[in-house]
């Protein structure tokens, strides 16, 4: 038997590049997790964001003199780690670099090697156990894994719902705004246009979340993003999990996505017993249209879709945001305008329209030729045209995606648009048109005195009395001064009448001497403002209202 002597000790650096301080990688304690026990490696780490300066991290890490420097490449830092990565080969060519992520998958690896040639591997899918083969086998000359490990499909790590918390290892961040964690790994939907659509599912037991979450619990952490896919399926665990955030975690917020098709009694129970601001759902429209779901592999139903939809925003505890994508197979602009009117309708909180991406790995990408789809070469891989869009339209739907941001999105704005709905025919397309005659583009950055300006000559271009009027009122509440902007309704007022409702504010500057009083008429009744500067700054201090009751900014 031969005796093989001890690799020696290497040193592995895992440069960590997120899109914003807010971010954490995740993929440095997962991968550092499942290698851990092989004690002949030691692993460093450089962390950057995509604001960071180059030279300085690539300065940080040639300090290290590592021996394999690694990272992972997404959507959002590819442009960021790559061009490290080719400065540092030039400054250590002996330095091996290899990567990993969803840039990897499918033919974005073969892409990849051929256009960073001094790559030394690449690795496709989850990496937990092919990454550690590496490391073992890093100083045997005798294993040739490849350049493109592996070599056909993506790697599943099955062992996933065993593996040790992320939250255990030395790597995993508590100290930025929020932490993501996986409840399952993979999804059962279809979606051509996503990475993971109908990728082998597995799920942490309940008791397992039930750990992982009071492991987070007690380091402080408050804000958890869920990564499950599709958090509802199975919908009888999404409602198990829901109760369990409600009873056991009442002051962690979860930001979950959800699909609105599938909810059932036990989960529209729980979510209509959600704690105030427990949760944030995120919801994937996409397109209502039936033929744009079939070509899209999504296959929903638009009318569970939209009960469901209604379902989650008619509910107060939390806030509903829908998401819509532009470029689809089979896609109209038609569609996209009929949507967003729709979507409208449910109140949603948000509606977050973007453009298709032809992501690597995805089946979308290998079907681009059949439906038209002109995409990016290069990151963010965005649709240009389609054989149902044109490039104008999907200009237009850029340019509609910044309007809803700058309009809808805002929670002063947001009562004003709905009203402006129900009150403009046709209202999306002449907003749109009117936005764009007003200069307004993808690429617009409007402060908010501005925005409500907007909103005013609009409707002093249609003639819309009522949403005028909400806008005066919203004016007020957004902090600025009567009498100026929009606000030509307010008038002084004398004092606050016995009657009248506390809807908002501190009552106690009522009674104050440098306390001033507003009146303005909206939905119906007469709406009192107090203002005193030691309440609060600009805003009013306290409303009242005299009239029907229960309303403030947004009913």
């Amino acid at each position: 038997m031969v005796c093989r002597p001890d690799p020696p000790q290497r040193r592995l650096l895992f440069l960590t590049v997120n899109s914003s301080y807010s971010h954490s990688s995740l993929a440095l304690p997962l991968l550092h997790s499942a290698c851990r026990d092989l004690t002949h490696w030691q692993w460093l780490r450089c962390d950057m964001t995509n604001d960071s300066d180059i030279m300085s991290a690539v300065r940080e890490i040639y300090s290290y003199r590592c021996d394999l420097l690694a990272t992972d490449l997404y959507l959002f830092n590819r442009k960021t780690a790559l061009e490290v990565l080719q400065r540092y080969h030039a400054l250590d060519p002996a330095c091996r670099i290899v990567v990993g992520g969803p840039e990897c998958l499918g033919e974005g690896a073969v892409e990849l090697l051929r256009q960073y040639p001094y790559l030394d591997c690449l690795f496709r899918g989850e990496g937990e156990n092919i990454f550690r083969e590496y490391l073992e086998h890093f100083d045997d000359p005798e294993f040739a894994p490849g350049r493109i490990v592996p070599s056909d499909g993506n790697a599943v790590y099955t062992n996933w719902n065993t593996a040790p918390y992320p939250v255990c290892d030395q790597f995993f961040t508590t100290g930025k705004p929020f932490v993501q964690i996986e409840t399952s790994r993979g999804c059962p939907m279809h979606c051509l246009y996503c990475t993971s659509g109908n990728t082998h599912t597995r799920y942490r037991s309940l008791e397992q979340v039930r750990e992982e979450l009071t492991l987070l619990h007690r380091k402080n952490v408050r804000e958890v993003r869920v990564l499950d896919r599709t958090f509802n399926l199975p919908q009888e665990r999404g409602a198990a999990l829901l109760k369990m955030f409600r009873e056991e975690f009442p002051d962690m917020r979860f930001h979950l996505e959800l699909h609105p098709q599938f909810l059932n009694d036990s989960l529209r129970s729980e979510l209509q017993q959600a704690r105030p601001g427990q949760l944030h759902i995120e919801v994937g429209i996409q397109c209502l249209d039936p033929v744009v779901q079939q070509f899209s592999g999504r296959g929903s139903q638009r009318d569970k879709v939209l009960a469901g939809l209604n379902f989650l925003c008619s509910q107060n505890a939390f806030e509903t945001h829908a998401d819509l994508l532009a470029g689809l197979p089979g896609q109209r602009w038609s569609h996209i305008l009929d949507d967003c009117a729709v979507l409208m309708q449910t109140h949603a909180a948000e509606i977050q329209l973007e453009v298709l991406k032809a992501l690597p790995g995805t089946p979308l990408r290998q079907a681009a030729a059949e439906h038209g789809l002109c995409f990016a070469v290069d990151t963010p891989y965005d649709v240009m045209q389609s054989n149902t869009m044109s490039m104008s339209e999907i200009q237009h739907a850029r340019d509609l995606s910044r309007l809803l941001d700058i309009s809808y999105n805002h929670a002063y704005l947001h009562p004003v648009i709905l009203i402006m709905q129900n009150e403009c025919a046709n209202f999306v397309s002449r907003f749109l048109e009117f936005f764009q005659k007003s200069n307004g583009s993808s690429n617009s950055v409007w402060d908010l005195k501005k925005r409500f300006l907007f909103l005013l000559d609009f409707c002093r271009e249609y003639q819309l009395s009522t949403s005028r009027q909400e806008l005066a009122y919203q004016w007020l509440l957004a902090g600025f001064l009567p009498t100026q902007g929009p606000d030509e309704y307010s008038s002084k007022a004398e004092t606050i009448p016995d009657a009248a409702e506390l809807i908002a504010g501190n009552p106690e500057c009522r009674s104050q001497r440098e306390t001033r009083f507003w009146q303005i008429p909206h939905r119906n009744r007469i709406c009192y403002l107090a203002y005193n500067r030691s309440y609060a700054l600009n805003r009013p201090a306290a409303i009242w209202q005299t009239g029907r009751s229960g309303y403030i900014n947004g009913d």
